[in-house]
């Protein structure tokens, strides 16, 4: 589904928690050559959330700072 004003290869979060509900799926139901996939969109998810928790604090830090 491409999402008008968003660029088509820009993958969001909520693709990706897609992607690992399907991809879950795949290893409950054909083993463990899927899980590696798994594993990396996984990884990709918490790296974002990871990425978004740090900045977030930053500007925080330096918003209280500036008063």
């Amino acid at each position: 589904m491409v999402t008008i004003g968003q660029p088509q290869n820009q993958v969001s979060d909520n693709d990706i928690e897609k992607a690992l509900h399907s991809v879950a799926q795949l290893v409950e139901n054909y083993g463990d050559k899927y899980w590696p996939i798994f594993e990396r969109l996984e990884q990709e998810l918490d790296n974002r959330h990871s990425k978004t928790k740090r900045l977030t604090r930053a500007l925080e830090k330096s918003m209280r700072n500036m008063w």
